[in-house]
């Protein structure tokens, strides 16, 4: 493995342990909590907050106001959290962080479809068109039983069909109906946090 390969795992279980500790970016976390639960000198921690883009400030980690891609707004009757406009996958990552349940609204790059997702920590509560899937792209992180991980800008397509051209574009990319997607979230989280192991 590769020091970019090390810096992009250890990126990554930083970055999800983060997004989990602050509660999706609503309340700051320590560096010296944040690198114990990882496993990670807070030195170490440091260097890896400054690479992914975090803000630190007085040793508080903040994610910012959300996971790259989405929105933080609260739906009045339903406590939803929203994804932005691009429909980011970061949506799927959001909801096993919080426990809660995450809208995203995203236009078919290439039939203009719309395309609206609800779903919670364990189940798609919609899909609206069912024929709906997720693109995602492997990262190289090597983690046992994950073919693709989830990473801002990774689109949605109304079919399988519609995401053709862009699986050519992109080789190693996978394409997964939107429920099966949660499983490989599910999936990701598993490989990120028994890396080692250390219960987030």
């Amino acid at each position: 493995m590769t020091t970019s390969q090390t810096d992009r795992v250890a990126a990554a279980r930083l970055a999800w342990a983060a997004l989990k500790l602050t509660r999706a970016g609503r309340h700051p976390v320590g560096v010296d909590r944040l690198a114990a639960t990882v496993g990670v000198a807070p030195a170490e921690a440091r260097r890896l907050v400054e690479l992914i883009g975090f803000t630190l400030r007085h040793d508080l980690v903040s994610t910012g106001p959300a996971p790259r891609g989405a929105h933080h707004r609260l739906a009045p009757a339903e406590g939803t959290l929203g994804a932005g406009p691009d429909g980011s996958v970061d949506m799927f990552l959001l909801a096993i962080a919080t426990g809660e349940r995450v809208h995203a609204a995203a236009t078919c790059p290439v039939t203009g479809t719309r395309i609206r997702i609800d779903l919670n920590p364990q189940a798609i509560l919609q899909v609206d068109p069912p024929a709906a899937v997720v693109a995602a792209v492997d990262l190289g992180f090597g983690l046992d039983n994950v073919d693709a991980v989830a990473c801002a800008g990774q689109p949605f397509f109304a079919s399988a069909a519609a995401a053709a051209s862009w699986l050519v574009a992109h080789p190693g990319g996978r394409i997964y109906q939107v429920a099966a997607y949660l499983a490989q979230a599910h999936r990701l989280v598993a490989a990120l946090e028994a890396r080692p192991r250390f219960v987030l």
